[in-house]
């Protein structure tokens, strides 16, 4: 049980390790105000040295605060983890209140926070095999669980789109071979998403057969995926465009249609977001062991798991500087 993140702070020219057992889910929350209270959120954070470091299996969201360069790099959240055009509208509001910042998505994510410091990225990353014994590119049982899209141009006169499900390294890591088990007639020959699933997909990717060129991009945080892909499709030009799905409409020809986007709506989104307060975990666990008290069970929990230390702005100075933010779109 947990949302764990790895946070550090950079400053001259060495870096801090901070520990949270429950901020990867609210990290969108806690850095969008700007630096000064950002770096107390971090700092209420457990001091951990580099046995603290997560893992790629554990770590849910992360943040590295570069105080010497003014450069931000994170990922974390619920939505803007897998919900593409809030984030950037979410990104381009963090601009404005983080003046003169760098800010940076963290797209491999604890292998991105591992790599800017100089830890050793095998420490965090994990061996794992997907299972790929039987893969198709066939649309799942219900429209609505559509996320990711594939294309695949066969010829100079052959493109067919791919309604899918499941996140683009599932289906990669097959390598070449995926395209031997393509059934064309899942294929469509255009694509209007909104007409599948009201919700924007999180991946997708473009096989261009006829160049041996391999595209794709992605919401979600997958550590080491250019470099496994470009190992598993070798003699192919692997191209990795994060979460510029643009690239594959331009790639399709406009033949991918995505959902409609409203700005609007986004702002509507953010709003709620950033000026709601999460509920406090602590108060599940809590009540948990009390129930298990009564039925005279022992419990132990780990003690990170009764730390949630949070930064908390007034509300009004959050509306301030969330309307600054509007303001300057």
């Amino acid at each position: 049980m947990g949302q764990r993140a790895n946070l550090i702070i950079v400053r001259n020219e060495s870096y801090e390790l901070y520990y949270s057992h429950w901020c990867a889910n609210t990290l969108p929350q806690d850095l969008f105000w700007g630096e000064q209270y950002a770096i107390q959120f971090i700092e209420m954070q457990t001091r951990v040295d580099e046995s603290g470091w997560l893992d790629d299996v554990w770590a849910e969201g992360g943040a590295i605060l570069d105080l010497d360069k003014k450069k931000l790099i994170f990922y974390g959240g619920e939505d803007l983890l897998y919900d593409i055009p809030l984030r950037k509208l979410y990104l381009k509001l963090m601009r404005t209140t983080w003046q003169d910042w760098e800010i940076e998505w963290a797209y491999e994510g604890i292998l991105d926070l591992a790599t800017y410091v100089g830890y050793p990225k095998e420490k965090v990353l994990t061996s794992s095999e997907i299972d790929i014994n039987y893969l198709s590119l066939a649309p799942p049982e219900e429209k609505s669980w559509v996320d990711t899209v594939a294309s695949v141009k066969f010829s100079q006169n052959e493109l067919l789109l791919f309604p899918i499900s499941g996140g683009v390294d599932i289906y990669l890591s097959y390598g070449p071979d995926l395209i031997n088990n393509i059934d064309k007639s899942f294929g469509y020959k255009s694509i209007s998403l909104k007409e599948w699933s009201k919700d924007f997909p999180m991946g997708g990717f473009h096989i261009d057969i006829t160049s041996n060129r391999l595209e794709y991009w992605h919401a979600n945080d997958i550590p080491n995926i250019s470099q496994e892909l470009r190992s598993k499709w070798p003699d192919w030009d692997v191209i990795e465009n994060y979460d510029n799905y643009e690239s594959q409409y331009n790639s399709t020809n406009g033949l991918l249609e995505f959902q409609d986007i409203s700005q609007h709506q986004l702002l509507r989104e953010l709003k709620v977001l950033l000026l709601s307060e999460p509920s406090n975990p602590i108060n599940a666990i809590e009540c948990f062991i009390k129930k298990e008290a009564d039925a005279g069970k022992k419990v132990e929990v780990n003690p990170h798991a009764l730390k949630n230390d949070r930064y908390e702005l007034p509300k009004n100075v959050k509306e301030e500087i969330l309307e600054f933010a509007i303001d300057n779109l």
